[in-house]
Order: C-alpha cells, then structure tokens, then sequence
C-alpha cells in the first residue's frame, strides 16, 4: 500500500459511518452525496440540534418553572427556523418551503416532552451540575492527532468536575437506559482526541438526546478505546481502497448509495 494512501487521515465521521455500514465509508471516501437533498427529516433534526444549543440559557433562566420552560423553547425553536436558512444557504438553495415548516411542526411537537425531562434533570441532578453538563466551554472546535492519524469535532466541550469533556448532540432515538453502542463509540473516539490535545486522560463525556431534553454520561471504557483504534484501522484500508463486504441493513432499500452498491465482493472484503 503507497506511504500517502495509508497515511491518509480519517475523521470521527468515517468511524460512525463505519458503525452504520462499512461501504458507506468507501463511496464517501469517493466523492459520492451522503445527504444529496434535506427533507423534513433532516430540518426537523438540524432544528432540535439549534434548539439545544439554547438549553444552557433558558435553564439558568427558567428553573423549575414549567409553563416558562416551554415558553423560552418555543421562542428558540421559532428563532432558529428563522436562522437555519441564514447560517446554511447552501444546503436551502434548492430545498422547498414546506420542508422546512414540516420539519418545525415536528420539532415543536417535541417541546413540552423537552422541557419535562429538562426539569427532571434540574430535580434529580441539582441546577449547578445540569448547567455545567450543557453549557459549552467550545462549540463544535475541531481537533485532530497525528498519532491517532484522526480529526473530529465534538458538538460541544463542556467543564464537568473541572476537566474539559466531549459532548456530542443526538437528535435521534433515546435509549430507556445508558447511550446507543455507536454514541458511545462517538464520544470515546473524541475523547481520544481531546487526550492527545491535552495529555490529560478524559474519563467520560455526554450525549444529548435533544428530541427528548435528556443528557446522558458515558464513562469511558478500555474495550471503547479498543474498539476505536480497531475502526480506525479499518477505516484506513476502506479508504486506501477495500471494498467491505456487503450486508443486507434494513436501511439498504432507502440507501443513497444502493444503485452502485453491488453484492459482488473482492477476496480482500473477507478481511472485514
């Protein structure tokens, strides 16, 4: 394998679009669309991830207060539909209006379960721990480590028992208990990143569940860090040029990438 093609850097999303399915990898890693057009899915998502963005303001200054809670969210939610468009003029060049007011439709639907879970959080946790677990010290910084041969970048760093820890922001699906396997693999990679920063060892971080007002905290294991490293190297092969061996996700009938995503595999894809 030539030196630059093994030594061609990889990013935390090559590692969660490993998890999800290998060949992702290999057709992003050439050129291909990931998302080529935003549909209400997507807005309703890129909205919460605004919204969130906000809860650090609006638990200072709403407490326990139920009604304002819900209140202060609304107006957020109804600032960011007005700003989405402004800080991502690309992505809405061609998207059609009523994508985006059925995506704030669905986010607004979310409100009054956020704000109960926000104040579950200030009752179980206290308001200082709950404020410190959501206000960032930096947003979205982006970090990288030669050693690693990574880059990444946490949605936000925040100060938790005074060390500096990644938090990343899930819109999706919030688990009964704990985090998704592949957010805690997305949080153990960027602490990885932020230790070969610091040279300070990162033992946990969070996840956002922002549909839902819920943070969670991610302890962070040996086997992650394993488990990190063992991606990584994968990923290094796919991008070098490996095609991962096809398997049947119920997400393949939707794939963007399903027409060039044939079933033959080359005897190299074994290794996978």
């Amino acid at each position: 394998m030539p030196a630059n093609e093994k030594n061609q850097e990889i990013s935390v999303s090559d590692l969660l679009l490993y998890i999800n399915c290998p060949r992702r990898v290999y057709f992003v890693s050439r050129g291909f669309e990931l998302f080529p057009e935003i549909n209400a899915s997507r807005l309703e998502k890129m909205l919460l991830k605004e919204l969130s963005l906000n809860y650090p303001e609006i638990v200072k200054k709403c407490s326990l207060n139920a009604d304002t809670m819900r209140e202060e969210l609304e107006a957020a939610l109804s600032q960011a539909r007005e700003d989405l468009p402004i800080m991502f003029p690309k992505e809405f060049a061609h998207t059609e209006n009523g994508f985006l007011e059925e995506g704030n439709a669905r986010a607004r639907a979310k409100i009054p379960e956020i704000a109960a879970n926000l104040i579950k959080g200030l009752e179980e946790f206290g308001k200082d721990a709950m404020l410190a677990a959501l206000t960032p010290v930096k947003t979205e910084p982006i970090i990288s480590s030669e050693r690693l041969n990574l880059k990444g970048s946490p949605s936000k760093i925040v100060c938790f028992e005074g060390v500096n820890v990644p938090s990343i922001i899930r819109p999706g699906s919030c688990p009964l208990q704990g985090v998704w396997a592949s957010d805690r693999i997305h949080v153990a990679s960027l602490a990885l990143l932020l230790e070969a920063e610091s040279g300070k060892e990162i033992p946990f971080g969070f996840v956002e569940y922002v549909s839902f007002g819920i943070v969670r905290k991610v302890v962070i294991r040996s086997s992650d860090r394993r488990e990190v490293l063992k991606i990584c190297r994968r990923v290094e092969k796919i991008k070098a040029g490996f095609m991962p061996e096809k398997t049947e996700e119920k997400f393949c009938p939707e794939c963007t990438f399903s027409e060039h995503c044939v079933s033959e595999s080359s005897l190299m894809s074994k290794f996978f």
